[in-house]
């Protein structure tokens, strides 16, 4: 079960108090990370303008100064995820008290906002990137016109008469000759030109990349799981203690079937718990 869910059971009642401490206790850290300072971002166009973030390396520190206190806890990895300007960081750390497993879940959610540095060399490779693009971009087209031209001669020498973009993909998916026909011929009739265009626009825009600059928003307020999962902001601190039996998992918990050895252990680890995130 995890704690927080409405119960009548008397040790579980306290072990929920205690819980809401812990909450609270994380809560206050992650509105003392998410203090928000001023940095400057440069735009697209060149302008220069200031913008909030946070330091998003306290995370990590939070995270491992709480696992260094657990030590006695099993440490699963300090993990994060990057989907569309959201990030998260995640902890989870667990232990066995004799016939039960108690299982802590920290999660900080935000976004990433993309600025270019306030960087003079931002400017310098625009410019040679659309330079360059002005420069390449019929000989681009007629590189690519010839290419397809290659391709549909060798299909058909293959003995390819029909196709259509679907089956395109499927023909040199699948046929390995005919694709490295078709790769070497359009290397030989184009002098790899067009590879080489290719390659070069690559560069310029990774060293654009290079030059971009994180900024993070974050609303530091407790969520659960359903909002962590759609994309909200915010922090998840979750206890969750599970007996095991026939070395099953059940979430049913019933402290009336407890040992008083077994309450104290509980006890005693999500105190550990309420310590380490003071």
């Amino acid at each position: 079960m995890r704690l927080g869910i409405k119960t009548d059971d008397e040790f579980l009642i306290k072990l929920n108090e205690k819980n809401i401490q812990i909450q609270n206790n994380f809560l206050e850290k992650i509105k003392e990370i998410a203090k928000k300072h001023s940095v400057n971002v440069m735009l697209q166009d060149g302008a220069v303008k200031k913008q909030e973030t946070f330091d998003v390396e306290k995370i990590h520190q939070i995270y491992s100064d709480i696992s260094e206190r657990l030590e006695t806890w099993t440490l699963e990895g300090i993990s994060s995820t990057n989907d569309e300007g959201i990030r998260r960081n995640f902890i989870k750390l667990n232990i066995n008290p004799g016939d039960h497993i108690i299982s802590l879940h920290l999660s900080i959610q935000y976004h990433v906002v993309l600025f270019y540095q306030p960087n003079y060399k931002v400017m310098k490779k625009q410019k040679e990137l659309s330079d360059f693009m002005d420069k390449t971009k019929k000989q681009e087209g007629e590189l690519t016109e010839k290419t397809d031209q290659v391709i549909l001669e060798k299909l058909r020498a293959g003995g390819y008469k029909k196709f259509d973009a679907q089956n395109l993909f499927e023909i040199l998916y699948k046929d390995d000759k005919i694709r490295e026909k078709i790769m070497n011929e359009t290397e030989l009739q184009t002098d790899g030109d067009l590879q080489k265009i290719n390659q070069h626009k690559e560069n310029l825009l990774k060293s654009l990349d290079d030059l971009l600059l994180e900024t993070y928003q974050m609303e530091p307020i407790l969520i659960d799981e359903a909002r962590l999962v759609t994309g909200e902001e915010g922090c998840v601190c979750n206890i969750d203690i599970e007996r095991i039996e026939n070395d099953q998992k059940s979430g049913l918990i019933d402290s009336k079937k407890m040992s008083a050895s077994t309450k104290e252990k509980i006890s005693a680890l999500i105190d550990q718990v309420l310590t380490a995130i003071t």
